[in-house]
């Protein structure tokens, strides 16, 4: 089914368009630059790209999710106001069909739960879902495809505003792949400290659910960062940077696909 999916983060609004069952276009937009008539433009381009619609539907769904209550806001009205339809918001109007092992499943980030229900419909085993954006996150499921839960730490450039916003003299850098491995000024020093630091923690971490989960898990990488994450990280097995726009369109399949069946005399 074609469909549209916008995956609403903190930093930026992504945007996708599924034609004939696959990624056809992604476009991303920063949320501190996101204006009505430029989101209007591109749903619009996305929805030429899905051409006529089986059994004379005039509409293509436009699945949502969201951590950011603002950005979300802007967002239902411009699908409103463009299409005179309501966007399809995952968890109110569709539900992720994931079983958790955590304390407040509903407390839990969308998109954390979202990129892992995409890992594991892929991979069917137990998985690391590491996010690397404004947060970093990185979560487990195992191989019931249970979410596990996981961990949470500022994300790269976080990490460097912090440096310079509570230090008198450390100055605000923007992460990069380290050029050394000594930081010879004080500049590569935050930069190499962020970066490894980060590569780091993944590998600590992964190898704390391996001795949980008795076997290695995959490790999936997704987020603004995760290119340059990989770059230098040789554990990782995949790189999806659009992991949560997938899990959406793959969310919604199931539950569409689960109401036709339901519709069977």
């Amino acid at each position: 089914m074609d469909m549209i999916c916008v995956d609403i983060g903190n930093s930026n609004i992504s945007l996708a368009v599924f034609a004939k069952g696959k990624l056809d276009r992604t476009e991303r937009v920063p949320v501190d630059q996101a204006q009505a008539q430029k989101l209007a433009d591109i749903l619009t381009a996305f929805r030429e790209i899905c051409g006529p619609q089986p059994l004379g539907a005039k509409t293509v769904p436009i699945t949502v999710s969201s951590v950011n209550p603002d950005a979300l806001e802007l967002v239902e009205r411009v699908v409103t106001d463009t299409f005179k339809q309501n966007v399809l918001l995952i968890g109110r109007d569709f539900p992720l069909e994931m079983k958790t092992a955590v304390e407040n499943p509903e407390a839990v980030g969308k998109d954390r739960l979202i990129t892992a229900f995409a890992a594991f419909e892929v991979i069917g085993r137990a998985a690391v879902i590491a996010d690397f954006g404004t947060a970093t996150t990185i979560d487990c499921v195992n191989d019931n495809g249970i979410f596990l839960g996981g961990v949470i730490f500022p994300g790269l450039s976080l990490a460097a505003r912090s440096l310079n916003a509570y230090t008198a003299a450390l100055p605000n850098v923007k992460p990069r792949i380290p050029e050394s491995t000594f930081g010879t000024n004080t500049i590569m020093a935050i930069q190499n400290g962020i970066y490894y630091s980060a590569i780091g923690a993944l590998r600590e971490i992964v190898e704390r659910y391996a001795e949980e989960l008795g076997c290695w898990p995959q490790v999936v990488v997704t987020g603004g960062f995760a290119n340059m994450i990989a770059q230098k990280c040789d554990f990782i097995d995949s790189l999806v940077p659009d992991l949560c726009l997938n899990g959406l369109y793959l969310a919604y399949r199931r539950f569409h696909e689960s109401q036709l069946a339901e519709e069977q005399p």
